[in-house]
């Protein structure tokens, strides 16, 4: 059945708690508001609750079982769930993360237990410039799969919208690789808000601290342009 034949995109019956997060519309919480979360949940009585959502992926309605399928008893749904028993709750935002990388360091945690420091792992060649140096090596086939490999690990786990920000690469390519690679990733179920990170370093091993400002200035400025043709579809 084509989505243009129903009447909504998708019914969810019989669920026994629905997490709402508020519960008379608010658009923000503050405060002692934040320690309480609104849920709708039938206990342990045989009322199921429902969620209705439109042809243009909006929750449009919400009510015990018996409600909605009275009020939605001639109307088509391209898709129906039958989530008897479980808990229907929202996707979780992740508001800051570096998801394009190249090179493990799964063995610094055992460094770090033996007491070394973060500036100790890095005067050995680890801590993230060894990443950094990883990713700009890295190429975007591999980048992009390892990216789609950890987007599938968040969704599997309730993240359905991530802010991805670059900053592994420290220079024009490497950053615009990262970007490029974001875009492209944005074609799979998680959605993804880019950011430019670009300085998000300070001080690489072969810049004093006045080089690395004079670089710094160049390097913004270069980026900042390249950016903006990105969006635009020039570069």
């Amino acid at each position: 059945m084509a989505s243009s034949e129903v009447d909504f995109l998708l019914l969810l019956h019989s669920a026994r708690q629905i997490v709402q997060v508020v519960g008379n519309g608010e658009r923000v919480v503050t405060g002692e508001a934040l320690n309480h979360v609104a849920v709708l949940d039938n206990g342990d009585d045989a009322r199921g609750y429902s969620l209705v959502v439109s042809n243009d992926g909006l929750i449009c309605d919400i009510g015990e079982d018996d409600e909605i399928r009275q009020k939605y008893e001639n109307k088509k749904f391209l898709n129906t769930v039958n989530a008897y028993g479980r808990c229907i709750l929202p996707g979780l935002i992740d508001a800051h993360t570096h998801p394009v990388w190249s090179g493990d360091r799964v063995k610094e945690f055992s460094m770090k237990l033996a007491g070394m420091t973060y500036m100790d792992i890095h005067k050995i060649g680890g801590g993230i410039y060894f990443t950094v140096e990883h990713t700009k090596k890295a190429s975007a086939c591999s980048l992009l799969e390892s990216l789609q490999a950890r987007l599938t690990e968040m969704l599997k786990s309730g993240t359905t919208l991530i802010e991805a920000k670059s900053g592994y690469g420290l220079e024009t390519q490497a950053e615009m690789k990262m970007l490029e690679i974001l875009e492209k990733a944005k074609e799979g179920h998680v959605e993804i808000s880019s950011t430019f990170c670009g300085l998000m370093l300070c001080f690489p091993n072969s810049f004093s601290i006045l080089e690395h400002v004079e670089v710094t200035d160049i390097k913004f400025s270069v980026l900042s342009i390249r950016q903006r043709s990105y969006r635009q579809g020039l570069g």
